[in-house]
């Protein structure tokens, strides 16, 4: 869904209207139907990246409208569309009202908003103002929500023929003995470091976020004595890199003291103590730490050591899965204790 505002202007050209985007920060874009891209239909893109401002942006674009659309519109040949996601930031719903008010200023006519009305702009107190560590949380947390979500996908509809036949032989012995040929348990075995990797993902980026954004532990980085290379000081100038990445990057993501020890130091959570509940995870009454180590374990084996668990089953590896998945929810409550406001896309 999306929040549509047109204005019908007065007194508008195609290169006014064009100049005025500009202005505004639009970057010219193509439309993703080849067909939309005429020289009617001139298309721009205005994103904001700094602090997770936008989420979806604000389009507009600059078309010319028939004569019967003139009459019954009582408008100029061009006019101004602009659209952005229902779902998207309230900076992009700011910005798309803001880009109405002052092209209406410009341009004169009236504007219809297909969520509030004619000449109604839409109503910023229907939306919350998310904070841009809460908004990059929300961003990095509904990202390895989905990603799971995808693997999962992908999995319940996986069948191997080559799998079935050694599951079906009736002799227990050279099942035992055909499970190392087995290319289901080959795959669930090289897939855990992907479970890692979303651990890591998870923990290390919303670590980065925590000292980008929270007071707290930015007044923690003051005392920091950190050695940073002439390269990484380049990277930063040139926006490549950033010192709290860097900092990141000195704690190993893929280590659940090292993230403990990361989280404790400066933002005051203990993560060892989060994860050490129980949980009912796929039926089962698991402790979340136990399980998240056993996946960690799992993967440096098979990386250094290239060691196959062959008692690894289909249902087994959902349920790390649903591990990982749990853990990150766990962690995600317990940053909304702290007063964060987080949406989850899931």
């Amino acid at each position: 869904m999306s929040v549509e505002i047109t204005l019908y202007t007065k007194k508008a050209t195609k290169t006014a209207l064009i100049k005025f985007l500009t202005t505004e920060g639009f970057q010219k874009t193509r439309h993703f139907l080849d067909g939309m891209n005429t020289p009617d239909m001139i298309h721009y893109m205005w994103y904001k990246f700094d602090n997770y401002e936008s989420s979806s942006g604000v389009e507009a674009t600059v078309y010319k409208v028939s004569t019967e659309e003139r009459t019954k519109y009582k408008c100029s040949e061009w006019i101004l569309h602009t659209r952005t996601r229902s779902s998207g930031s309230y900076e992009d719903k700011q910005k798309q009202n803001e880009t109405i008010r002052k092209a209406r200023q410009l341009f004169e006519g009236t504007f219809y908003n297909d969520w509030y009305g004619t000449n109604a702009y839409t109503n910023l107190n229907d939306y919350t103002k998310f904070s841009p560590l809460e908004k990059g949380i929300s961003i990095i947390a509904s990202n390895s929500i989905e990603k799971l979500s995808q693997i999962e996908n992908c999995l319940a509809g996986y069948k191997n023929e080559v799998s079935d036949s050694f599951a079906n032989m009736n002799i227990e012995s050279m099942k035992e003995l055909l499970k190392t040929k087995d290319p289901s348990i080959m795959l669930y075995n090289s897939l855990m470091p992907f479970l890692v990797a979303i651990l890591e993902y998870f923990y290390g980026q919303c670590f980065a976020n925590f000292i980008k954004y929270d007071t707290n532990a930015r007044n923690l980085l003051i005392d920091e004595k950190l050695k940073i290379g002439i390269a990484d000081v380049i990277a930063i100038l040139q926006k490549e890199n950033s010192l709290e990445q860097i900092i990141a990057q000195s704690y190993n993501f893929q280590n659940l003291d090292s993230i403990n020890k990361a989280y404790k130091k400066y933002l005051s959570i203990d993560v060892m103590s989060i994860l050490s509940e129980r949980k009912k995870v796929n039926r089962k009454i698991i402790r979340v730490l136990v399980k998240i180590q056993e996946i960690l374990d799992a993967r440096h084996r098979f990386v250094h050591e290239l060691d196959i668990n062959y008692n690894l089953t289909k249902q087994a590896y959902l349920d790390y899965i649903a591990t990982v998945e749990c853990a990150i929810l766990l962690t995600v409550e317990s940053f909304k204790q702290r007063g964060l406001k987080i949406e989850i896309d899931h």
